[in-house]
C-alpha cells in the first residue's frame, strides 16, 4: 500500500530551497524560514523530508508541534525543542546546561504568568529568560549543526513566538536553521507576536498541485487511467495534495488491476482527509463548511456572518480558507460528494440549530418558501405564525413541479405545526391529496380524521367536496354519501359548492350504480341547477365524465358540465375522475386509441408525473391493448401499473387492473400466472362497481378456459344480475351474454347458446363491430354446419374492421376450417395463413380460450406442406383403433356429441375414450391433441388427398 502523501509531487522547488538553506546553515550561515500553505498542501511532509536530509548531513534535529490546546502554556513549544535537543536531561552538548535551561523554563511558568488567558494582553517575556534560552540553543549549534522544526507555529503560545522571533534574529553566522510551518491567518490568536515572528523569517509558499501533478499522482494506480480522469480529480480537489491522494487511495482499494479506471471513487480515506483539512484549517473554516453543507447551496458572506455570529470579514476569510484547501469553488462545494462528506460529520444538535437559524433568516429575507421549508423540516420545530403557511406554500410549489414526496413532507410538517384546529384539518386534507399521488394507501390513513372534521364542521364545504373522490377510491361509499348528505342538508348550496359537487356526484353514480338512489334528493337539486344530467343513471354519469375528460360535448351533458369541461385542468385533483371517464370511454366504444391530442394526461412528458398518475396511465394503456388483442402489451402495461402502485393502493380500481392481467394470462395459456392474479386480495366494495363486473368477467373466462364450467356459469350470471339490477345492462360494458352463451355451449346446450348470442346481437348498436363479431362467432359455433359458414363470414367481416387482432385470428381460423370441410381447401389455406398473421404468436394460446373446452380447435401449427413431427406416428401406436378415431375427430374440432353421432356410440363413451387419449398422449387440451396427432388430422388427410389428385 502506498503512502497517500509520502511522495513530494511538484515540491521540487521548495525542497531545493530548503536544501540550500540547510547547506548554508551547515556552513555557518543559519536562517529562519516559514513554510506557508493551506491544510493538506504538504507542509508536514516537506518538513519530514528536511529532517531526514539534515540527519544525513550530520546535523542534530529538534522538533516541536504547536497545538491549539497548549496555547495557554508559556514556552510550551520551547520546552519541546529543549527536550528534543537534550537540554533537559543531561545528554546535551554542554554538561550542566540542563539545570540552567530547566530553571529558565520553570521561571517562565511562575505565578505572574499563570493567570493570563490566551488572547489576553501578554507582557513581553523577561529578556533574561529569552537570552538564556537562546544562548543554550546557539551553544548547541556551535558544536554541531542544528535544525529546529516547529509544525503549526500559528498555534504556539505567545512566549514561544517571542523566543523564536528573538532566536531568528540571531541565527545568521551560526550553524542553526529554524524551520516553521503555518496556515495563512487573518486573525491570529496572538497577532503582535505572530507578525513579529513572520517578519524575521524567509517565506516559502506551497501552492496546490497542477493538473500535471495530479496526473503523476494517478500513476500510483495499478491499471490504466481513462482520459479525462486527471482533470476530474483536479477539479474535484482543487489540487490539494492530501485530498487528491486520499481519492487515489480510495480508487486503489477498489481497483482490480485489469480494467481501466474511469471514475472517481469517494471512500473512507477521502472523508477522513476532508475532516482533517477542516479541523486543521483556521477556526472559521469548520463552522462555515458545516453551515454550507447544511444549506446545500451558495450562501453569501453577510448571511454566513449573521448565521454564525461572525464579522463579515471573518466570514469572507473562512470562505477563502475553504477555497485554498480545495473544498470550495466560487463559494460552493466542488462536488456534491464533498458536501456529503462534511455533512456526515456535523453533530445532530448543531445541524438542527443551523436549520432553525437558516429558516428564520430565510423567512426574514424573503427567501422562496421551498428553501425556507426545507430548513423548517430539519429544524425539528420552529414556532411562529408564518411556519404553517410557508410549509403549505412550499408544498404547492413542489406539487406543481412534480416533487410529490417532498410536498408530502412539507404538508405533514404543516399539519403538525398548525395550532388552529380548522387550519390543521385543511393542512391534513392537502396532505391527503399529495399522498394520494404517491400512494393512495397512505392517504387512506387520514380519511377517518377528515371525515370526523366534516361532521364537526371544521372543513368548509368546498374542502369537504374534495374529500369525496378519495372516499370513493377506497370503496368507502357510506362515508362518501354521508359527506354529500351533510353538505346538502346544512342549508341551500351556494353556487361554488354546487358546481364543485357535480363531478363527485357523477363519479359516485358511475362507480356505485347500486347506491345511486340514496342520492335522489341532492341529485334533483343539482339537476335543477343544470349541473347534472336530468337522468341519474350510471351511463349518463359515464357520458358526462367522458365529456369532462375529453373536453368535448355530448348531447346529454348540460351547459354547466360543459363549463366544468373548459375549466378542468389535468392535475392531481382531476386524475381520478378523468381516469374513470377515460375508462368509461373505452368501455362504451366512445374512444378509439387514446392519445395526447385529446387527452393531455397521455402527453409524452407524463413519465415525469407522480407514481399514481403513471400507474393510471399504465392501467388505461393495458385496457386498450387488451381490446386490440395485444396480450404482451397488456401484461406489460398492467404489470407496470402494479409496480408503480401496490394492489393495496389501487382501492376499488384494482379490479380493472387485475382483470386485464387475468384475461391476458388466460388467453396466453399461462394458468398459474392467472391463478396468482386471482389470489390477490380485493376489497369487497369493488363488487359494487363496474370494476367488479370486469373482474367477474375475467374470472369467468379463466374458469371456462380451465374447465370449471359451473364456476364460469356462476360468474357470468352474477354479471348479468348486477347489471340488470343497476340498470346498466348495456352489452358494451361487459358482454356477459356472449360469455354465458359459450358456457351453455360447453354444457351441451346449443339452443340456449344461440338464444343468448342472438339477444346480445339485438342489444348491440351497429357501430360496435367488435362485440357484434364476437357474438356472431359464438352463434356460429352453436349452429348447424349448414348455417355456420355464413355466420362465420359475417363475424370475420366485422372483426376485421375492429382492432381486436386476437379474436379476429381465431374467427378466421374457424372460417378456414369450415371452408375446408365444405370442400374449399385453397380458400381455407389462404385464411389459415391470414390467421397466423393476426394472432399473437407465443403470446397467445390457441382459440380454446374463446371456445369452451368441448369446442376447442387449434389453428394450424404450420403450413400445409410442412412435415409432421418425428413423434407423430409413434404417439398413435399406443392408442386403440376406437381411441384413434375419437382423437382424430376431436382434434378436428367436432364436439363430443357430434363424435358420438358419427361413430354411433354414446357421449359417455366418447368422454371415456378422450380421457384415456389425454392420459396416454400426456396432453390436457384439444390444442395439445392436435399438435401431437400431426398428419392424422384433417390437414394430414388434405395433403394425402392433394397427393392422390396429383397422381391421377
Amino acid at each position: 500500500m502506498h503512502r497517500p502523501a509520502g511522495d513530494l509531487i511538484e515540491r521540487e522547488d521548495q525542497l531545493r530551497a530548503l536544501d540550500g538553506l540547510l547547506s548554508a546553515a551547515v556552513a555557518g550561515s543559519g536562517r529562519a524560514v516559514v513554510l506557508s500553505g493551506a491544510s493538506g498542501n504538504g507542509k508536514s511532509v516537506l518538513l519530514d523530508r528536511l529532517r531526514q536530509r539534515a540527519g544525513e548531513a550530520g546535523a542534530d534535529v529538534a522538533t516541536a508541534i504547536a497545538a491549539r490546546a497548549e496555547q495557554s502554556l508559556p514556552l510550551g513549544v520551547v520546552g519541546q525543542l529543549a527536550d528534543a535537543a537534550g537540554l533537559l536531561h543531561g545528554d546535551g552538548p554542554e554538561p550542566g546546561a540542563e539545570n540552567n535551561v530547566a530553571e529558565l523554563l520553570h521561571g517562565a511558568m511562575s505565578s505572574e504568568w499563570e493567570e493570563l488567558a490566551p488572547g489576553g494582553a501578554y507582557p513581553p517575556a523577561p529578556a533574561r529568560t529569552l537570552h538564556g534560552l537562546c544562548a543554550a540553543f546557539l551553544r548547541c549549534a556551535e558544536r554541531r549543526p542544528m535544525v529546529l522544526c516547529v509544525d503549526d507555529i500559528h498555534y504556539a503560545d505567545p512566549f514561544s513566538m517571542q523566543f523564536l522571533s528573538y532566536l531568528s534574529r540571531r541565527v545568521r553566522g551560526t550553524r542553526l536553521l529554524v524551520v516553521l510551518t503555518e496556515l495563512p491567518q487573518l486573525s491570529p490568536a496572538h497577532p503582535a507576536q505572530y507578525v513579529e515572528l513572520l517578519h524575521g523569517s524567509t517565506p516559502i509558499a506551497l501552492p496546490p498541485l497542477t493538473r500535471v501533478g495530479v496526473t503523476h499522482l494517478l500513476q500510483r494506480l495499478p491499471a490504466a487511467v481513462e482520459p479525462g480522469l486527471a482533470g476530474h480529480l483536479h477539479a474535484f480537489t482543487g489540487g490539494n495534495p492530501r485530498l487528491a491522494a486520499a481519492l487515489v487511495e480510495d480508487m486503489l482499494r477498489r481497483a482490480d488491476g485489469t480494467a481501466p479506471v474511469g471514475r472517481l471513487v469517494v471512500g473512507e480515506a477521502f472523508i477522513e482527509a476532508v475532516r482533517a483539512a477542516l479541523f486543521r484549517s483556521q477556526p472559521p473554516a469548520l463552522p462555515i463548511a458545516r453551515a454550507l453543507a447544511v444549506t446545500g447551496g451558495t450562501v453569501a458572506a453577510p448571511v454566513l456572518a449573521r448565521l454564525l455570529d461572525l464579522s463579515e470579514e471573518m466570514a469572507n476569510w473562512g470562505l477563502l480558507a475553504l477555497h485554498r484547501v480545495g473544498l470550495l469553488a466560487r463559494h460552493t462545494f466542488r462536488d456534491p460528494r464533498v458536501r456529503t462528506a462534511i455533512l456526515a460529520g456535523v453533530p445532530v444538535q448543531e445541524r438542527v440549530e443551523l436549520h432553525r437559524r437558516l429558516a428564520v433568516l430565510g423567512h426574514a429575507a424573503g427567501e422562496p418558501p421551498v428553501v425556507v421549508a426545507r430548513h423548517l423540516l430539519g429544524a425539528d420545530g420552529v414556532e411562529g405564525a408564518w411556519v404553517a403557511p410557508t410549509l403549505q406554500a412550499a408544498a404547492g410549489e413542489a406539487l406543481a413541479e412534480g416533487r410529490v414526496k417532498e410536498a408530502v413532507s412539507f404538508l405533514d410538517a404543516a399539519a403538525a405545526s398548525e395550532p388552529d384546529q380548522r387550519r390543521r384539518c385543511e393542512a391534513t386534507l392537502a396532505l391527503t391529496r399529495a399522498e394520494w399521488q404517491f400512494n393512495p394507501a397512505d392517504a387512506a390513513r387520514r380519511l377517518p380524521e377528515l371525515l370526523a372534521a366534516v361532521r364537526r364542521g371544521q372543513l368548509v364545504r368546498q374542502q369537504a367536496v374534495a374529500l369525496i373522490p378519495y372516499l370513493l377510491w377506497h370503496g368507502l361509499i357510506d362515508d362518501a354519501i354521508e359527506v354529500v348528505t351533510v353538505l346538502t342538508s346544512a342549508g341551500p348550496l351556494d353556487d361554488e359548492t354546487a358546481a364543485g359537487l357535480s363531478a363527485p356526484m357523477l363519479l359516485l353514480t358511475y362507480l356505485f350504480p347500486g347506491q345511486a338512489r340514496r342520492l335522489d334528493t341532492p341529485r334533483r337539486e343539482l339537476a335543477a341547477r343544470g349541473l347534472l344530467p336530468a337522468s341519474g343513471g350510471p351511463l349518463h354519469a359515464a357520458a358526462a365524465l367522458t365529456a369532462l375528460a375529453a373536453r368535448s360535448t355530448h348531447a346529454d351533458v348540460v351547459a354547466a358540465t360543459e363549463q366544468l369541461i373548459r375549466n378542468t385542468r389535468v392535475d392531481h385533483e382531476a386524475l381520478g375522475p378523468i381516469s374513470i371517464a377515460m375508462l368509461a370511454s373505452v368501455l362504451t366504444d366512445r374512444l378509439g386509441d387514446p392519445g395526447p391530442t385529446d387527452y393531455p394526461l397521455l402527453h409524452p412528458d407524463a413519465g415525469r408525473r407522480p407514481p399514481t398518475a403513471r400507474a393510471l396511465l399504465s392501467a388505461l394503456a393495458a385496457e386498450g391493448t387488451l381490446r386490440r388483442g395485444d396480450l404482451a402489451g397488456t401484461t406489460e402495461h398492467a404489470g407496470q401499473g402494479l409496480e408503480l402502485l401496490p394492489a393495496a393502493g389501487w382501492g376499488i380500481a384494482v379490479g380493472g387492473l387485475l382483470s386485464n392481467l387475468i384475461m391476458a394470462a388466460t388467453a396466453a395459456g399461462r394458468r398459474e400466472e392467472a391463478r396468482a392474479h386471482l389470489a390477490v386480495p380485493v376489497p369487497a366494495a369493488m363488487f359494487e362497481t363496474p370494476f367488479g363486473l370486469k373482474y367477474l368477467h375475467a374470472r369467468g373466462r379463466y374458469h371456462l378456459r380451465t374447465g370449471c364450467v359451473r364456476a364460469a356459469l356462476i360468474d357470468f350470471q352474477a354479471c348479468g344480475r348486477l347489471m340488470t339490477a343497476w340498470d346498466i345492462d348495456q352489452p358494451e360494458l361487459v358482454p356477459w351474454r356472449t360469455e354465458l352463451a359459450r358456457v351453455q355451449l360447453a354444457l351441451g346446450r346449443p339452443a340456449q347458446c344461440r338464444e343468448l348470442a342472438r339477444e346480445q346481437l339485438d342489444r348491440l348498436p351497429a357501430h360496435n363491430v367488435r362485440e357484434r363479431g364476437a357474438a356472431l362467432w359464438t352463434l356460429a359455433a352453436a349452429s348447424e354446419p349448414a348455417h355456420r359458414l355464413p355466420l362465420l363470414q359475417q363475424a370475420v367481416a366485422l372483426l376485421r374492421s375492429s382492432d381486436d387482432e386476437l379474436t379476429t385470428g381465431y374467427a378466421v381460423t374457424d372460417l378456414a376450417d369450415c371452408l375446408n370441410a365444405a370442400g374449399g381447401p385453397d380458400a381455407a389455406r389462404l385464411l389459415w395463413q391470414l390467421a397466423r398473421g393476426t394472432q399473437q404468436g407465443p403470446d397467445a394460446e390457441p382459440r380454446a380460450h374463446w371456445h369452451p373446452p368441448a369446442e376447442a380447435v387449434e389453428p394450424p401449427a404450420a403450413a400445409d406442406d410442412a412435415q409432421p413431427g418425428p413423434d407423430a406416428a409413434v404417439t398413435l401406436e399406443g392408442l386403440t383403433e376406437a381411441e384413434r378415431r375419437v382423437a382424430t375427430l376431436a382434434a378436428d374440432g367436432h364436439t363430443n356429441r357430434a363424435i358420438a353421432a358419427r361413430l354411433f356410440v354414446t357421449v359417455s363413451t366418447v368422454e371415456q375414450h378422450l380421457t384415456r387419449v389425454y392420459r396416454k398422449l400426456r396432453v390436457n387440451s384439444r390444442g395439445g391433441l392436435l399438435i401431437r396427432l400431426g398428419r392424422e388430422t384433417t390437414r394430414g388427410r388434405q395433403r394425402a388427398k392433394r397427393g392422390q389428385v396429383s397422381a391421377a
